[in-house]
């Protein structure tokens, strides 16, 4: 007889996560149905605050084959229940997208590479009812950590996620040579119309808090008046705005997307000397096809820091550069090898997008840990929840010394209009 045993900090224990759902994850994982499990522990997998869409559990189960001592396999189950207030899951399909990621894309991107790389962990099973339900393995396993969303990400660290992110793009569009139709399902992203289009959406109301106190905030900032007042217009028209920073451009080069690029969603290795050796990418649910400035630009104003931002951005886009050709030269499938010009020009193409993740995105990831214990997705559809901590966010030091350096590029850039 199996046992289960759910620690106490799993407050609700999920149902469907019984010993049929596990033995079906471990006869995939092995590759063979015979097999015995004798005990499943699972526990809460991530801090409270740091995941709004889903809850992840961390899985270790116990079992034994034929001929072999009893052994232990661990697993990430990755929940996202069916709740009103994230209707925009539903809406942009990010659990079909996600499956359809890690079953069919990422295997293909990574027989491009010759197994040389691995995007993304393995997905073992998945379940749409009762609730969204993905199963992968656990890459703690294998050494991957996440950095420290707070501090942000150094030099080092950047160079591996230009080099990673790459290839990534640089063989998904040879994929879409192979597979001309592979990415009809990713035309929607975080700002789809289908995500904004409604005002007491949770995405439309988590954007437009975040717009009106960035506004407040840089009113009260002695030289910055006449952004202020630039910000204030953009406001005005602000679901238009962020549509259009995401919308397809005639004749622009197109990826795919990882779509929510920042921190923790990023999985470091590091040697004996806590230097990036590897990296893998996790929560593919926001994936679009697309300008790569698109998640260039979300990953340099939600993740580095100010340091980094300021004097190595250049050369990060040259390290990208290097590698996507590299990639593309390697792989000799005719794809056209764009400039270095190429991508200055699709990264400033899209630095609204830029701009959008700069108040939209990083206020949350520059909080301090402390504050956001109660940070879900269900809390923030409460009006004075969301005023009280959307307030708290932007009184953080960090996110005001970045926008003192942000806004000024963004209003050079023209894209405060």
């Amino acid at each position: 007889m199996c046992s289960i045993v759910f620690d106490a900090d799993v407050v609700a224990p999920p149902s469907h996560l019984d010993v049929a759902f596990f033995e079906e994850v471990l006869e995939t994982a092995l590759r063979t149905a015979r097999v015995q499990l004798l005990a499943i522990h699972i526990r809460m997998g991530s801090s409270t605050g740091e995941n709004y869409c889903s809850q992840i559990y961390r899985v270790t189960v116990s079992f034994r084959r034929p001929d072999h001592p009893e052994q232990r396999m661990a697993f990430i189950v990755k929940s996202i229940p069916h709740l009103d207030s994230v209707e925009f899951i539903d809406d942009l399909q990010v659990y079909l997208k996600e499956k359809i990621t890690y079953y069919e894309v990422l295997p293909r991107l990574e027989l491009l590479m010759q197994c040389n790389r691995s995007f993304g962990p393995k997905l073992y099973h998945c379940l749409k009812q009762p609730e969204n339900c993905l199963v992968f393995e656990d890459l703690a396993e294998k050494g991957f950590v996440m950095a420290s969303r707070e501090l942000g990400l150094n030099e080092e660290h950047c160079q591996l996620v230009m080099e990673r992110l790459a290839e990534f793009h640089a063989t998904s569009m040879a994929l879409a040579v192979l597979d001309p139709h592979i990415f009809d399902a990713y035309g929607d992203g975080m700002l789809s119309p289908r995500g904004l289009a409604k005002d007491d959406g949770l995405l439309m109301q988590f954007f437009s808090g975040n717009g009106k106190e960035l506004h407040q905030l840089v009113s009260t900032w002695p030289g910055f008046e006449g952004i202020a007042e630039k910000i204030g217009k953009y406001m005005q028209n602000q679901r238009a705005n962020l549509e259009r920073s995401q919308a397809p451009q005639e004749k622009e080069i197109k990826v795919l997307n990882h779509g929510d690029l920042w921190v923790n969603n990023l999985l470091f290795k590091y040697d004996a000397a806590r230097r990036p050796q590897d990296l893998i990418l996790i929560d593919f649910q926001l994936s679009v096809w697309g300008s790569p400035g698109i998640d260039l630009n979300y990953f340099f104003y939600t993740s580095l820091t100010l340091d980094v931002l300021r004097h190595r951005r250049t050369h990060l886009l040259r390290t990208y550069h290097a590698r996507l050709a590299k990639t593309l030269l390697d792989l000799d499938m005719g794809v056209p090898v764009p400039s270095y010009e190429q991508i200055l020009e699709e990264v400033h193409r899209r630095e609204s997008y830029g701009f959008f993740a700069n108040y939209g995105i990083f206020p949350t990831i520059s909080q301090d840990k402390a504050q956001t214990a109660d940070n879900n997705l269900e809390s923030f559809k409460d009006a004075d929840f969301a005023k009280q901590k959307v307030r708290q966010m932007f009184q953080s030091r960090r996110l005001a010394d970045t926008l003192r350096y942000t806004l000024p590029h963004f209003e050079r850039a023209g894209v405060l209009g």
